[in-house]
């Protein structure tokens, strides 16, 4: 490849980020209450189906491009560092045990929260938004896919309720996405997410 050629991809990208604009209907929330903890969920309930979170999923299913989003929790019902403890003791006692029945493949934490503020976590999707909170949830079928896992060691009747905020691209942010989510969240300094 040469400099001509570099120079060509990075004008493409610097294009694509310059027209970049926010969907018409910029930024969305969804309250993750407590109607989104269920047991049942776990095997008997599809929670996208179930008449609680139909209408809500057939919403986020409609959604087939880039997604940038963001949890918050209620900074007057929990301390941060009490959700990073509650957290870490859900995590590592299973982190690297596969065989345990109980499995669920998570996501990085933070060691040092000082400058953290009431951001639970940052991420990015490409496509399957919809899918993404499943696995947040800790409802997905397959527990190799890493996320939050909120129903294993989230309690809204003791935390409150969560926000989660949401931002649809346009497609052509795909292969970019990456780019907004590092700087969302090392501006935002989730608790919890690699970054």
């Amino acid at each position: 490849m040469t400099n001509t050629e570099l120079n060509t991809i990075i004008d493409e990208l610097t294009i694509t980020l310059a027209n970049c604009k926010i969907d018409q209907n910029g930024i969305k929330s969804l309250v993750i209450n407590e109607t989104f903890f269920n047991a049942d969920y776990m095997q008997r309930v599809n929670i996208t189906t179930c008449p609680e979170h139909t209408a809500t999923f057939q919403e986020l299913l409609k959604i087939n491009q880039p997604v940038l989003y963001w949890f918050e929790f209620d900074k007057n019902s929990v301390s941060k560092e009490t959700l990073r403890n509650k957290y870490v003791a859900y995590r590592e006692p299973m982190k690297y045990d596969f065989k345990n029945k109980n499995y669920r493949n998570t996501a990085a934490y933070k060691t040092d929260i000082k400058e953290s503020d009431f951001t639970l976590y940052v991420g990015k999707v490409k496509k399957g938004f919809w899918g993404r909170l499943v696995t947040h949830l800790g409802y997905n079928k397959a527990k190799g896919t890493a996320g939050m896992q909120l129903f294993h060691w989230f309690n809204p009747k003791e935390y409150g309720d969560i926000t989660l905020y949401y931002l649809t691209l346009d497609t052509a942010m795909e292969n970019l996405i990456s780019v907004l989510e590092i700087e969302m969240a090392l501006r935002k300094k989730p608790i919890i997410g690699r970054f």
